[in-house]
């Protein structure tokens, strides 16, 4: 056998190797635990911690989409009780009997989901209510980044309510006032291209007298459209877009019996 031959039969054995570990990937745990948390049980944050062979999970139905789907609160059609506030809350412990990567364990949540909630779902895409990242008529009031790194949003050091964004792009602004933060997805509709550096301060919106009156107080997303039209020359426009979304065609509060 010549040295072409024998790297091409090396090749075929590592790629039937490779093919023979991808298609028997386990797709569900080996042992797992679905409870639901009584009504009147304390309550706590989110936790997801993760081996290669196991999972820890507390929280929402929400939670666990967003994690082994990707996709956000606002991108999911389905019972509002699936996300906060609400009372229907679960703990879920699982294990595998080999180690695998974070992205299957992914997939064997949505599989111990559908099997335990009997969770179904399509995508489709639908009009949804967003606000659009926009450029006032006063033009933007900020200037490229000179510096170099990674993008960084950071509370300004005793201004609770005063961030700075440092080589952060429009899309990135657009993601930071992202649900919860605002009521909607908000996409970047700048075309500003490349990141800047600026200062927001929400503070006078929040804690001094907003637009509504003195003694009044706002919330961050009339404080978002208060502020970014006099400090960066920016606005949210609400409008309709089209955006796929998961659409739950059903799912079960109580889960089947461990």
């Amino acid at each position: 056998m010549n040295k072409t031959m024998r790297c091409m039969a090396v090749a075929s054995v590592i790629a039937c190797a490779v093919f023979a570990q991808t298609a028997t990937a386990p797709t569900a745990f080996d042992v797992a635990s679905v409870k639901r948390l009584p009504a009147d049980a304390p309550r706590r944050g989110s936790v997801f911690q993760t081996t290669p062979v196991s999972v820890t999970l507390h929280g929402t139905l929400g939670n666990f989409i967003a994690w082994a789907w990707g996709y956000q609160n606002w991108e999911v059609i389905g019972p509002k009780w699936r996300d906060y506030p609400t009372d229907v809350i679960y703990d879920i412990a699982a294990k595998t009997a080999s180690p695998v990567p974070e992205s299957q364990l992914k997939l064997m949540l949505q599989t111990l989901l559908k099997e335990r909630l009997g969770l179904s779902y399509h995508v489709e895409t639908r009009q949804i209510p967003v606000y659009a990242l926009v450029v006032a008529g006063n033009g933007p009031k900020f200037h490229k980044s000179e510096t170099e790194g990674d993008a960084k949003v950071e509370l300004v050091s005793g201004r609770t309510w005063m961030m700075s964004f440092a080589r952060v792009s429009m899309a990135r602004l657009a993601q930071n006032m992202d649900p919860p933060v605002t009521s909607r997805h908000v996409v970047d509709e700048t075309g500003l291209a490349g990141v800047f550096d600026f200062i927001l301060d929400l503070g006078h919106w929040i804690l001094d007298q907003p637009p509504a009156g003195p003694g009044t107080a706002i919330d961050l997303e009339g404080a978002y459209k208060w502020a970014l039209p006099g400090q960066l020359g920016l606005r949210l426009e609400p409008k309709m877009a089209p955006l796929a979304v998961m659409v739950i065609d059903h799912v079960e509060k109580e889960p089947t019996a461990n």
